[in-house]
């Protein structure tokens, strides 16, 4: 209960909690200077990613990050996620492309074991040295999807309802950049975490 509430509190500091209609809400894309929103990491989840190995939400500490959640069987909106963070990564300086770390967290641990993870990265060609695809209770994924401002909810035939946030996190888990629709402009967040990685 605590870590859920450490979770919420986080989540309303960053991304001012309420109970707006989102169908009905415009897109943003907000930005935060370096240091001014809380970092995420103190929310203790445990994790397991694409390799059965035990993880934190802080496994990219150390790196810019950026952090999402999708499942494996979504047909569009989680393969369009990927694609945009694959183009954000492809416009990158090269010292800020090696730099940078995905994770991406699973909404539905049940199904994505580590072994279809696995098969997620090598179906979509990702970077095991730098993305990170988990997965771990539903406890935690609502903590987690708290933490990034995250609505979900289970829909007929096993689908799951969610919103597409990006997030990128600087170095020890703060919030830089964010953005709740995979169609907008996303140079704010190449901009976030070109400032974080070396030049």
């Amino acid at each position: 209960m605590r870590q859920l509430l450490v979770g919420v509190t986080l989540a309303c500091t960053l991304f001012a909690c309420s109970t707006r209609d989102r169908a009905n809400e415009a897109s943003t894309t907000r930005t935060a200077a370096e240091g001014a929103a809380p970092s995420i990491y103190p929310l203790r989840v445990a994790l397991e990613d694409q390799r059965a190995q035990a993880i934190g939400l802080d496994v990219h500490r150390g790196h810019p990050t950026i952090v999402s959640m999708f499942y494996g069987s979504c047909p569009v909106a989680c393969p369009l996620i990927i694609s945009r963070i694959k183009e954000i990564e492809s416009q990158l300086p090269e010292p800020a492309r090696r730099d940078v770390r995905v994770l991406l967290v699973s909404f539905d641990g049940e199904r994505d074991t580590p072994g279809a993870l696995a098969g997620i990265m090598k179906l979509r060609g990702l970077d095991s040295a730098r993305w990170t695809l988990a997965r771990g209770s539903d406890d935690a994924a609502r903590q987690i999807a708290a933490v990034l401002g995250i609505s979900y909810r289970a829909a007929p035939g096993g689908a799951i309802d969610h919103d597409s946030v990006l997030t990128v996190l600087d170095r020890e888990g703060r919030p830089l950049a964010r953005t709740d629709d995979p169609y907008s402009d996303l140079q704010p967040l190449r901009t976030s975490i070109i400032a974080s990685s070396p030049h």
